[in-house]
């Protein structure tokens, strides 16, 4: 296989483009068939109306007539209309997804570090940069992303932004010398439901070495434009097709590392249980449509009717006749097999996903008990999930505050030398119910018994923006 350095030297971009997709190891998902799977209104029982037709109803029978112009018993075909049938379509893979999602990172991930007097600058630098970006709402699109379309990738780049460095300078004076940077540290999302096909280049050794995007836009005539981009360790290189690929751009990135962080999975998250949910669909929908043509009984007459007497409650109707009878015809069947196919078919989907039925219905009767050890107990099934899925999400939050320090280094220099040096290291933490007082009582306990320091029992109860502040108010008090 040719390396990212001699595929780059290809001068037919067309070649060079078809080189780079072939670093993929993988086989691109399935975008069409995934968003189909995630949005309800193209789940199967709605869009496949072959496999699911409209209804044939019998309007009037077919009968015999005399005609008397031909003098002939004629027959006159049956009429008939279509009906559309019940469709219910159930948005389950969102909701399992969704529910995973805040499993995974509804707690924000804690960066654990302790930083000495020169590298206080850069910690607060990182914070703040994971603050102005909003990474804890975009670390739960990169998970859905991530679980819903099997793959996802996070570019970073750099904008000027002068207030940026301002406001850090009021806080940490020493910061930086004379001289401000102008500029600061900005992502945006890559995925499949995004329109983007992600082409990772690995070299032989299985390591990252280029990234490449392809995705279509629109020019102000509304002409459809195919664009490429490739993001390697020094340059990110772009081209566009129209009648032919043309070279737009390439410009040095100016970072120590690639830019890119990147997820993937072999297959999305509710693959497995996309069966069940299908014959769930089409189970709901056939009993609506039996309820809507069965529910209400028919009245069966037989004899000569008579007349009509009474009104409202006392309306009492009048047969002639040997065999005189009324009777209803009622629908016989019994809605308790198909209760039990249902409450099934929800219990395996719920259970094969390790995804709890958070309903007001399925917790009502735990009333305040679901907090602390019972809630870990009550989720442990959920909470071992995280664990396995954090084998791939932790490793990707820790991949990027490694690149955001190193870039930190790069875009200030004098965050230099403290990037070489400082740890961080990103712990992940599944979701569950705090008790406050409860977390306060351990952290005392802890303190108090000599086995954590008053810093780490505050970082336990969660004050950790301010802890610096509060433990030099604590001593001053």
């Amino acid at each position: 296989m040719r390396t990212i350095d001699e595929v780059l030297r290809i001068e037919d971009i067309g070649q060079k483009i078809a080189y780079l997709k072939k670093g993929r190891k993988t086989k691109l998902p399935d975008a069409v068939k995934l968003y189909s799977d995630w949005d309800p209104n193209r789940h199967e029982i709605i869009a496949d109306t072959e496999k699911y037709p409209k209804i044939k109803i019998t309007v009037e029978k077919e009968k015999e007539t005399y005609d008397e112009k031909s003098g002939k018993i004629i027959t006159i075909p049956k009429r008939t209309k279509d009906v559309e049938p019940n469709r219910i379509a159930l948005p389950i893979e969102q909701d399992i997804v969704n529910i995973q999602t805040a499993f995974t990172v509804g707690t924000e991930p804690l960066l654990d570090c302790n930083p000495d007097k020169t590298e206080e600058g850069i910690f607060l630098a990182l914070k703040q940069i994971l603050k102005r970006n909003k990474i804890k709402y975009q670390n739960k699109k990169i998970v859905r992303s991530w679980l819903a379309e099997q793959e996802c990738a996070e570019y970073w780049y750099v904008v000027k932004d002068d207030d940026f460095w301002s406001k850090l300078k009021r806080k940490v004076s020493d910061m930086f010398g004379n001289s401000k940077p102008e500029y600061r540290l900005r992502s945006v999302i890559w995925s499949p439901f995004r329109g983007d096909k992600l082409y990772p280049f690995f070299d032989d050794s299985g390591d990252l070495v280029a990234f490449s995007r392809e995705y279509k836009k629109k020019d102000l005539d509304d002409v459809e434009i195919t664009c490429f981009m490739t993001i390697t360790s020094d340059f990110v290189y772009q081209w566009e097709l129209s009648d032919e690929w043309k070279p737009v751009s390439a410009f040095r990135h100016n970072f120590k590392k690639l830019p890119i962080l990147y997820c993937y999975r072999p297959e999305a998250y509710c693959e497995k249980i996309n069966t069940l949910r299908v014959r769930l669909e089409k189970l709901m929908s056939n009993y609506a449509d039996c309820i809507d043509y069965h529910f209400f009984p028919i009245l069966m007459l037989f004899g000569d009717v008579q007349r009509f007497s009474g009104e409202f409650k006392n309306r009492v109707v009048e047969l002639l006749g040997d065999k005189a009878d009324a009777q209803y015809l009622t629908w016989q069947q019994v809605p308790d097999t198909i209760k039990f196919e249902v409450e099934t078919l929800f219990s395996q989907i719920y259970g094969l996903t390790n995804t709890p039925r958070i309903s007001f219905d399925s917790l009502k009767g735990t009333g305040n008990a679901v907090s602390g050890v019972a809630f870990d107990y009550v989720f442990m099934s959920t909470h071992l999930n995280v664990e396995n899925l954090n084998e791939t999400m932790g490793d990707f939050m820790q991949r990027r505050v490694n690149f955001l320090i190193s870039a930190l280094g790069s875009v200030n220099s004098s965050l230099e030398p403290a990037s070489n040096t400082i740890d961080v290291d990103v712990q992940m933490q599944p979701y569950r119910l705090e008790d406050l007082s409860e977390k306060i009582d351990v952290a005392i306990k802890a303190k108090d018994g000599g086995i954590w320091s008053q810093q780490s029992a505050m970082a336990f109860v969660g004050n950790i923006d301010k802890m610096q502040e509060e433990i030099e108010q604590i001593n001053a008090e």
